[in-house]
């Protein structure tokens, strides 16, 4: 049996935690930890020289007096940028192919998860930080709900009528975009926001379906106890 990829981060990030999720559809394994001297170790810079997680290391480690071909053969790949890890785990199985060959299809996927990317996901964060008083001195409470608001809507606009996010099919959208409402629904709570599904029918029957599926619901689950860590003071800071 093969040995589980490592991944390193903690399941709180969004960007760790649709990688996660990959992972559960292609139905790969993964052991999830921090890397064990900081990631601005050295050790660790060697795996990603930004010094940022998630980073995905599939392989063994070359280990003993090999030859050069043998070394280069058993040295483990790490990959870093989250998308590219999505994609990356893609390949590994046959299993829930998460882009669709179909230009229209791969359109209907995509669209939605970079709106979630970019406009949804970083503003819930931004709010986030700002309750735990780690926002940046730039980030107020009004631009950001403001911002997020406008990314919802967006996210509404493009989101297919189907099960999933793209449609029929489970897809790389179903990745990117459940972490992403985990932390706009939590951090409208926290501020007394307006529902960020009231009045957007598609998100909220997505939501209701998607936060259940046995790919993603370990790790939205996963996520609320870590967001509760977080705002207790119990997470300790990456270093």
């Amino acid at each position: 049996m093969a040995k589980p990829m490592i991944l390193y981060g903690r399941i709180l990030s969004p960007y760790l935690a649709r990688c996660a999720i990959a992972a559960n559809a292609k139905g790969l394994k993964l052991d999830i930890k921090l890397p064990a001297e900081g990631i601005k170790s050295p050790s660790f810079l060697k795996l990603n020289p930004l010094g940022q997680i998630p980073v995905l290391v599939d392989g063994p480690a070359a280990e003993g007096r090999k030859s050069k071909k043998s070394r280069a053969s058993s040295r483990a790949t790490a990959i870093y940028e989250s998308a590219v890890i999505v994609g990356y785990l893609d390949t590994k199985s046959k299993k829930t192919p998460l882009f669709p060959k179909a230009p229209k299809a791969l359109l209907a996927s995509r669209l939605p998860a970079a709106v979630a990317a970019d406009y949804v996901q970083p503003n819930a964060a931004a709010l986030f930080r700002l309750k735990r008083g780690i926002a940046a001195p730039h980030v107020t409470l009004e631009g950001s709900a403001a911002a997020l608001d406008k990314g919802l809507d967006a996210l509404e606009h493009v989101l297919a009528k189907g099960r999933f996010a793209g449609g029929s099919a489970f897809t790389s959208a179903d990745c990117i975009i459940p972490p992403a409402l985990q932390f706009a629904t939590r951090v409208a709570g926290m501020f007394a926001l307006p529902d960020p599904l009231k009045g957007r029918p598609k998100l909220a029957k997505y939501w209701a379906s998607i936060q259940k599926h046995k790919a993603v619901k370990p790790v939205i689950d996963a996520m609320h106890a870590m967001m509760d860590d977080a705002l207790a003071g119990k997470l300790p800071p990456l270093r």
